[in-house]
């Protein structure tokens, strides 16, 4: 099956020494707080400072320039979290535009917090009454039919949160659809937005443009599960189901013969007694942390403590009788028959898996 070319992420990261865009590697799943101060060519060729003098200062590392003509202080965006960095880019088409424009796809995820996995650089809005679309640019107008009221998030309008994932649902591959699918279903606290449920998204479904789009939307929604805890969870799922793994149990807890909780894990196939991982983010008993190993301590800095108690776990886990197998997110991406990706290290634990499907 085709996977995506590069480790998931939502929008274009920048980079700090160059003044054009470089490909990024996050996953859009949180909330945009803030906007940084834009620095505008044409305010600079207004004010008689010129734009040859904001390129200077993106040369020599000063400024940073999120899409042409716009430009942020290099110091503020190396603060920035990604998910803010993806949100600036989107804010910076907006305030070069003079017509109302309502964000739609990925760019409408990105400003929801929902997850965005695959490559995309574009910011994407709805093409104005019958225009067939058109591209300036990063920026592309589409044709879309507007399923319900549009939303205002952060000040900016864009489709609902259903519609947002349904339109994704829809036009994505189904293993890149299905995390954001799941993520609707889970309440998000730190947004303050209520879960989606699954049958209002199917009735709304029913008003998408053509059998084919409503086809796809469909069977997301209805493999979609709220149990998936982060978008390598919800993507690995897909990707085993496309590969017609055995459906696993998820969220399964392990405990030790005396009923101690030992831990829970993202994949079991009990029938099997194996059980998968995604990318070492085991869910440890009381007293651990609930983090991936090493994500409270600087990237590149070893937790031993974290992983001498993954390991601990682990090891618990297997005293129990079942296999245990891990992978990461540069896993999932290779071919399944590479010796190293998840299809590949299953099939050699005893899970069997058929043809691809889709």
């Amino acid at each position: 099956m085709p996977l995506p070319k590069a480790v998931p992420f939502s929008m274009a990261e920048f980079s700090t020494d160059r003044c054009r865009p470089i490909e990024g590697r996050t996953v859009g799943s949180h909330s945009c707080l803030m906007d940084p101060d834009f620095l505008y060519a044409t305010d600079a060729d207004r004010d008689g400072t010129g734009r040859r003098s904001l390129a200077r200062r993106c040369e020599s590392g000063e400024l940073v320039r999120i899409r042409a003509g716009v430009y942020v202080q290099a110091a503020q965006w190396q603060k920035m979290p990604q998910r803010e960095r993806d949100r600036a880019g989107i804010t910076a088409a907006v305030d070069q535009g003079q017509a109302p424009r309502i964000f739609i796809q990925q760019s409408a995820a990105v400003i929801w917090g929902i997850p965005v996995i695959g490559r995309t650089s574009e910011v994407l809005l709805t093409a104005p009454g019958t225009s067939h679309g058109r591209r300036r640019g990063n920026i592309r107008w589409t044709p879309r039919t507007l399923l319900e009221p549009t939303a205002l998030r952060d000040g900016l309008t864009l489709t609902s949160r259903a519609q947002t994932v349904l339109d994704l649902a829809a036009r994505l591959p189904f293993e890149r659809a299905v995390p954001a699918m799941d993520h609707v279903l889970r309440p998000d606290a730190a947004r303050t937005l209520p879960a989606l449920e699954k049958d209002a998204l199917l009735v709304l479904s029913r008003n998408l443009p053509d059998a084919g789009k409503r086809t796809r939307a469909e069977r997301v929604i209805s493999f979609a599960d709220s149990r998936s805890e982060s978008p390598g969870e919800s993507y690995s799922r897909a990707v085993l189901h496309l590969q017609v793994f055995p459906p696993p149990e998820l969220q399964y807890e392990f405990r030790s013969a005396g009923g101690q909780f030992i831990g829970r894990t993202d994949f079991f196939w009990k029938d099997y007694s194996l059980v998968g991982e995604f990318d070492g983010a085991a869910k440890y008993g009381p007293g651990a942390s609930s983090r991936s190993p090493g994500t409270n301590r600087r990237a590149g800095t070893a937790d031993r403590e974290t992983l001498f108690l993954e390991k601990r776990r682990e090891d618990a886990i297997r005293a129990t009788g079942v296999g245990l197998v891990r992978w990461s997110w540069s896993d999932l991406l290779k071919p399944r028959n590479d010796p190293d990706s998840p299809a590949s290290m299953l099939r050699r634990a005893g899970l069997p898996g058929k043809r691809n499907r889709r």
